[in-house]
């Protein structure tokens, strides 16, 4: 029932608002993406009120890419904050992260973020 009341909460927030809503999967975002990279994404999402980024680079370069990302957010006006995901459960060269970046004047994040664990 919870997750009903959760799904009905969330459809109802979308409904009633204006709120935008933008997934990308950027391959590779980590530390290899240089200043020019971060600012052209940061002007590409500035107008979304909740980014889902795919396949943020499971080590310490893909943590610090989001935050470079979100800092390069908040100096275009709004106040942005993001949270990342724990790696996935993949084999090396497929462990990846996932990350959420929102206005904080349009969301407030509720309760902690989680991976959906492997039942297979």
């Amino acid at each position: 029932m919870k997750p009903f009341f959760y799904l009905l909460l969330l459809i109802s927030c979308f409904a009633f608002s204006q709120t935008k809503l933008l997934s990308w999967n950027i391959e590779n975002l980590g530390k290899s993406k240089s200043d020019k990279t971060i600012h052209y994404i940061a002007n590409t999402l500035r107008d979304y009120d909740i980014i889902a980024i795919q396949e943020v680079v499971a080590g310490y370069g893909g943590a610090q890419a989001v935050a470079r990302l979100a800092d390069e957010l908040n100096r275009k006006g709004a106040k942005w904050d993001y949270v990342i995901s724990d790696p996935t459960s993949s084999s090396a060269y497929k462990t990846e992260r996932y990350a959420f970046i929102w206005k904080t004047s349009k969301l407030k994040k509720i309760g902690r973020a989680w991976l959906e664990k492997n039942t297979i």
